[in-house]
């Protein structure tokens, strides 16, 4: 089973009295239980809980969002008597925007893996690709595909490293655990390996952020995605492959299918 997971950082919750904190938070069993414990103690809610963990550290970063509407202390007093635990240190308030609206404005840069990142909403996404077909026309396929095989060989040298790390290094099986996973991970779509091995494979993609916004269309659209796949599998492979779109949800399939072939 697959769950939605917002990652916005932002609460928008009209009539409530909301407040975030930012604190680092010792490595330690009991340091969640005493930021819960002390919410609960005053009567306040924990809505929003972020954390980038890392066993070889001692600490590390906190974002929270609270409901305060029915707390009998504000969040400053909160926040000195997390931090008199001793399981938090460097706590920062962070104020609503108003009642009922509250945006983390202390992180930056926000990183994924170590690397920056930025966040893209549909709105976005879906405007800049719509952007390029309307000024490129007939060539905005082979532009996107060309900036999918860039970003995909991007992708296929990290998963191919963090897979040595540890201790993976066979091609097939870095794609089926490493790849697959990392795919979901960034947002794209859910992939399915139909069968995969030296010499190329099949694979599905349930969801696709670029094909969404293309239903209805009548014709594949995944050039994006497509160009990632075929950027993707050299890196692990050590080869070549030439992939096409076989199935489109952009055309009315259920899922986008990939037939991914070595050269």
């Amino acid at each position: 089973m697959h769950h939605e997971f917002d990652l916005s950082r932002v609460l928008v919750l009209p009539g409530r009295k909301l407040a975030g904190l930012r604190f680092v938070m010792k490595n330690d069993p009991g340091a969640l239980p005493a930021l819960t414990g002390i919410a609960a103690k005053h009567g306040a809610l924990p809505l929003y809980f972020a954390s980038s963990p890392s066993a070889l550290t001692d600490a590390f970063p906190v974002l929270t969002f609270l409901d305060m509407t029915n707390s009998d202390v504000g969040i400053g007093d909160m926040a000195k008597e997390l931090e008199s635990t001793g399981m938090a240190r460097h706590a920062e308030v962070i104020e609503p925007i108003a009642d009922g609206l509250i945006i983390d404005n202390l992180s930056h840069p926000i990183t994924a893996g170590g690397d920056r990142a930025i966040i893209l909403r549909a709105a976005a996404y879906r405007r800049l690709i719509d952007e390029v077909k309307a000024q490129f026309g007939t060539g905005a396929v082979a532009f996107l595909y060309y900036q999918g095989l860039e970003l995909g060989r991007g992708f296929g040298r990290l998963h191919r490293a963090a897979a040595e790390a540890v201790g993976l290094k066979d091609p097939v099986e870095v794609y089926r655990k490493v790849s697959t996973a990392m795919f979901q991970w960034a947002g794209f779509g859910r992939v399915e390996v139909i069968h995969i091995g030296d010499s190329g494979g099949k694979i599905a993609v349930y969801g696709s952020f670029e094909c969404e916004g293309a239903k209805g269309t009548g014709h594949p659209s995944a050039a994006l995605l497509r160009g990632i796949v075929a950027g993707v599998f050299p890196e692990l492979f050590g080869k070549p492959f030439q992939v096409d779109e076989v199935e489109c949800i952009a055309k009315g399939d259920q899922r986008c299918t990939f037939e991914v072939r070595a050269k």
